[in-house]
């Protein structure tokens, strides 16, 4: 499967994952084990079965996926939209990320990347950068030994490759911080990562609320969720989170 890139998803006419309309192509596999992961079925890099047997996870060839991706072109042309690779972690797949980029470039469609921030930076500047024009970046601890604990990694890495990125990168490079009730919503964390985009000359973040819809995909993987909060954010818990990056 060399020559082949495992995704799990791909879904069509989204409008969150980047500007007008977008086809979001969710790649399988994760080097992080967020214990409040929102698509742990793209956790393994390895094709599964769910507890009813429906399979998760389809190789494909980047001629075969580009062809199928461009058939939204229209729609991209006539709103601004484009493709978006999220996951998982498409740069756990970078030979073939990139080989998919090129071939989107090569079809004109705008292209977005949606990151964990966990990758070798060297590899990424040469392998996808050049042909991306837009990066969400996950930012979800400023604490090592927080990220450890509840991400599987430190966040040195991270935070590097982030700063590293404000400065190669010739597109926007937008944060995004996910707000984890009991986790990445608490005051230090969150005041701690507006310092940490100040110091850096960032001057806007996207705060992502709390969805907890992902537990049921865990039960039908058959597993147990390492984590449990089962309401949604109120408007009073999410103003609080925004007054941590307000002066």
């Amino acid at each position: 499967m060399d020559n082949k890139g495992l995704v799990f998803d791909i879904k069509r006419d989204c409008s969150e994952d980047g500007p007008g309309i977008r086809t979001t192509v969710f790649f399988k596999g994760c080097p992080l084990s967020c214990i409040w992961c929102q698509n742990p079925e793209g956790k393994r890099f390895a094709p599964e079965t769910d507890i009813h047997g429906e399979k998760i996870g389809h190789w494909f060839t980047v001629e075969e996926l580009t062809y199928r991706l461009i058939q939204d072109k229209p729609f991209f042309a006539t709103t601004g939209g484009g493709v978006t690779l999220s996951g998982g972690e498409s740069t756990l797949q970078m030979d073939f990320a990139g080989r998919l980029l090129q071939a989107l470039k090569h079809e004109e469609v705008h292209t977005a990347l949606e990151t964990s921030g966990f990758f070798n930076y060297q590899n990424f500047k040469q392998k996808m950068l050049p042909w991306l024009d837009l990066i969400y970046f996950d930012i979800k601890l400023i604490d090592a030994a927080a990220s450890k604990k509840y991400c599987g990694r430190s966040n040195a890495g991270i935070l590097n490759n982030f700063v590293r990125l404000l400065d190669d990168a010739e597109i926007p490079v937008i944060p995004r911080i996910p707000l984890i009730p009991g986790i990445t919503t608490t005051e230090e964390n969150l005041k701690g990562i507006a310092a940490f985009l100040k110091k850096c000359g960032v001057k806007s973040c996207s705060l992502m609320p709390y969805n907890p819809l992902w537990n049921d995909k865990v039960e039908k993987l058959g597993l147990q969720p390492r984590y449990r909060h089962m309401e949604f954010m109120t408007s009073a818990e999410q103003k609080a989170c925004i007054s941590c990056f307000q002066k």
